[in-house]
């Protein structure tokens, strides 16, 4: 299996329900979005989007088989929803106030997707 397309160390990943995208932290503030085509060889990985909304080191990352929406928790102690817009080809996020004063360390969506 090649790391090509995955040059630096990866932190924290999660597969999209049909596992043809995979959303990828790199231990910094970017989440990167890859279209895998299926393909296990990571060398065929081709990185279709970067999302940096946080402000430090995103430390989570769960991918919901429900809605297919994104959920990011970071360093910054802010998480981020992403839903992907077809009409602009783009996820957006919206954010989430955690309201806690220590970094966020985890996030998972529930099984109802929640």
């Amino acid at each position: 299996m090649s790391v090509a397309p995955l040059d630096k160390m990866v932190s924290y990943h999660a597969f999209s329900p049909d596992g043809k995208q995979c959303a990828v932290s790199k231990n910094d503030e970017g989440v990167y979005i890859y279209d895998t085509g299926g393909a296990d060889d990571t060398s065929k990985w081709k990185q279709t989007q970067v999302v940096s909304e946080h402000g430090g080191q995103v430390s989570g990352i769960d991918w919901c088989a429900k809605t297919n929406m994104i959920v990011t928790c970071g360093h910054d102690r802010n998480a981020y929803v992403w839903k992907y817009e077809d009409s602009e080809k783009a996820w957006k996020p919206t954010l989430v106030i955690l309201r806690i004063n220590r970094a966020a360390t985890c996030v998972r969506w529930s099984p109802n997707g929640d």
